[in-house]
C-alpha cells in the first residue's frame, strides 16, 4: 500500500504531486487539505468583497495566496486559474467573467473535493 493509497479521492489535486511536497506524510498532507479548506473556501466571495470596496490590490493579494497554497496541495487547475485571476487584478483590472467563473469552478472542484474526502460539514 502506498502513501496514496491512504488518502480519499480528491478531485482536482494531483495527489503524488501534493504527498511529494508534504514528505510523502498522508497525515500532514491531510492536515494542510484541511487546514486550505478553512482559510480559502470562500476565497471567491472574499475577492469579490475586496473588488466591490475597489480594492485591487487585496484581491491580488488574495489570488496570489490561492495561487502559491494550490501549488503546494498539487492542484494544478486552480493554481492556473488562480494566476489568470491574478494577472488580471494586477494594475487594477477587473477580471473578466470568464477568468473568474473558471477560478470558482476550479476552487469548488478542490474544495468540495477536500470536503467529501475528509468528512468536513459544510459552512454555512
Amino acid at each position: 500500500m502506498t502513501a496514496c493509497d491512504e488518502l480519499p479521492e480528491l478531485p482536482g489535486i494531483d495527489k503524488v504531486d501534493g504527498l511529494r511536497r508534504m514528505m510523502n506524510k498522508p497525515a500532514l498532507f491531510e492536515k494542510i487539505l484541511r487546514d486550505f479548506h478553512a482559510r480559502l473556501h470562500d476565497s471567491p466571495q472574499v475577492i469579490c468583497a475586496t473588488l466591490a470596496n475597489g480594492d485591487y490590490s487585496t484581491a491580488e493579494r488574495n489570488a496570489h495566496s490561492v495561487k502559491g497554497l494550490a501549488g503546494t496541495i498539487g492542484a494544478i487547475g486552480l493554481q492556473d486559474a488562480a494566476k489568470a485571476l491574478e494577472h488580471e487584478l494586477h494594475d487594477g483590472h477587473t477580471p473578466s467573467e470568464a477568468t473568474f467563473a473558471q477560478f470558482e469552478k476550479e476552487l469548488r472542484t478542490v474544495i468540495d473535493g477536500i470536503a467529501a474526502g475528509f468528512g468536513i460539514e459544510p459552512t454555512t
